[in-house]
């Protein structure tokens, strides 16, 4: 644990790294922030479930039809411009979505644009580090990307987003956000410029064929490699069930007596979870296989998801829709340990994958990773917030929590 440590500063002592780190840490943080608002927000001024999930729907969509091209069309660009452009064009479109106010059809059509600037992000950022890294720090570097993701939900989901939200509204969260987006976008302009590898054709050119021909290679890789396909079905199951608690989040604090922009009280304990389940993976997680505790973290994770959704329909049996002093601390410590199986499972596989991707197609993969998570967060989404409207916010989670079990040992029976 103290070589890792030692490691991680001494990377981030680089300044390119540095900078990198920094752009990574911005957009993340100021992503579950706008997510928390903005989620917050819709709820607030339809009190639907299913609104929500149009607002998943808008930010997910493009991430599913578009991320695969984008990684073919990043693996061709010089990745500084890469991050740059689409970093400036969302800074714009998120402070019009701090001035667009109760207007939902607005807020969803900008948060449309901003889900499209942010397609090429995941797998420009995803071929960066590889570029200004030595290979001998990479394991590190991943590390440290890694621990950045998942500490950016509970600073900026569970933590600064809430607090701000309380304080002072969600248009001024998103106003924030758009100050980090600025910042973000500035230090990209000072990245170093990292040039496509040439792979032209005999007369220089490029053709739709050959965007073609590289989405298909690096499909095939995903499809025929395991060590590649099996992090990533689990990272996005585990998503999945992230994107449900997403969109029913603001209806199960309101299942025990909250108020939705109090979602904080649930929220907080989800984002210490997945910071202890991070420190406690790097302290206890070379002890067994990447793959087999993925597997255990994904079951975990269906576990106390349906516990959570049994704490609701206590609390809904007792007092209706009234405060419970004995069901909300159950929620509480449901929460923190979901965070922390959601945290094995997503830092594991992701390691795992990064580890198995050849370099040549790594955008292609991560193009590809990001349209498969994409629509394992959108398929919940759309089925979620109407189950719950329909039946119930616990008979939503519960099945959530049903699907991840199923998938967890599936994978386990079926990998040996």
């Amino acid at each position: 644990m103290t070589i890792e440590v030692a490691g991680a500063r001494s990377i981030l002592r680089d300044p390119v790294f540095a900078r990198l780190w920094f752009i990574q840490a911005a957009n993340q943080i100021g992503g579950n922030m706008a997510l928390y608002a903005l989620t917050v927000l819709v709820y607030s001024s339809t009190r639907s479930n299913s609104a929500v999930s149009a607002l998943l729907v808008s930010f997910v969509l493009p991430q599913i039809a578009l991320s695969p091209f984008a990684g073919v069309i990043v693996d061709r660009l010089d990745l500084r411009w890469a991050l740059i452009v689409p970093n400036v064009i969302r800074t714009a479109l998120t402070a019009g979505l701090a001035l667009a106010g109760m207007n939902i059809a607005l807020v969803l059509a900008l948060n449309l644009g901003v889900s499209l600037m942010s397609v090429a992000l995941t797998p420009a950022e995803g071929s960066m580090i590889p570029r200004v890294v030595p290979k001998a720090q990479l394991e590190v570097a991943m590390s440290v990307f890694n621990l950045t993701l998942q500490g950016s939900f509970a600073i900026g989901f569970a933590f600064l987003g809430p607090l701000m939200v309380t304080m002072a509204g969600p248009s001024f969260v998103l106003g924030v956000v758009t100050m980090f987006y600025v910042a973000a976008s500035i230090a990209c302009i000072g990245l170093p410029s990292a040039p496509p590898i040439e792979q032209e054709d005999a007369d220089g050119r490029r053709t739709i064929g050959d965007v073609i021909h590289e989405l298909r290679e690096g499909l095939a890789v995903v499809r025929h490699d395991q060590t590649i396909s099996r992090p990533i079905l689990l990272l996005a199951t585990a998503t999945s069930v992230a994107s449900v608690l997403g969109v029913l989040g603001p209806s199960l604090a309101v299942s025990v007596g909250l108020e939705p922009q109090n979602l904080a009280v649930v929220v907080i304990p989800l984002g210490i979870g997945v910071v202890l389940g991070v420190f406690g993976l790097r302290r206890f997680g070379e002890r067994w296989p990447r793959r087999r505790v993925a597997e255990g973290g994904l079951l975990i994770l269906g576990v106390v998801t349906a516990a959570l959704a049994a704490a609701g329909w206590l609390d809904g049996s007792l007092h209706g829709l009234g405060f419970s002093p004995g069901a909300l601390p159950v929620v509480i410590v449901t929460a923190m340990l979901a965070g922390a199986a959601y945290a094995v499972t997503s830092v594991t596989a992701q390691t795992n994958l990064t580890e198995s991707t050849p370099a040549d197609v790594r955008g292609r993969v991560f193009g590809v990773l990001a349209s498969i998570v994409s629509a394992a967060s959108l398929i919940p989404s759309l089925v979620a917030g109407p189950l719950a409207d329909r039946l119930s916010t616990g008979a939503a989670i519960a099945i959530a929590g049903v699907v991840l079990v199923s998938v967890a040992v599936w994978s386990i029976r079926r990998n040996g």
